[in-house]
């Protein structure tokens, strides 16, 4: 699976980043803490799914993700972020998954696994 970093804190970016290289099967393509550079490192290297915070400073991670799922409508979004009031309209947005800092070794397991089962999944439809 490729994945790609979306976050302003920079510490939880890290562990974030940290966490998923315990994977054998993820590659972790980047990170950024800033909007505009990471929604066009994201297009250009079209990843599987993107980890995000609500907040980027000049954009929130729900317009990037908007953005983004207009552009890759396979794209799966998980937020990664403090808030929960943002919860339900990322799910009303198509949020694979919405993950509250800080984040967990055993939360971020069972995001895998789903991303892991959706991937297979469609490289299965591909096939097809």
């Amino acid at each position: 699976m490729r994945i790609y970093i979306l976050d302003s804190d920079e510490r939880s970016s890290l562990l974030t980043a940290r966490m998923l290289e315990e994977y054998t099967d993820i590659d972790l393509l980047g990170c950024s803490g800033d909007a505009s550079p990471g929604l066009q490192e994201v297009a250009r290297l079209e990843p599987d799914a993107v980890f995000i915070d609500t907040k980027l400073g000049c954009i929130s991670g729900l317009a990037a993700s908007e953005r983004l799922l207009r552009e890759f409508p396979r794209l799966r979004v998980v937020y990664v972020t403090a808030s929960r009031e943002y919860a339900v309209e990322a799910f009303e947005q198509r949020a694979f998954d919405y993950l509250i800092k800080p984040l967990t070794r055993e939360r971020l397991a069972r995001t895998v696994v789903r991303l892991r089962h959706s991937c297979e999944n469609a490289l299965w439809r591909q096939e097809d």
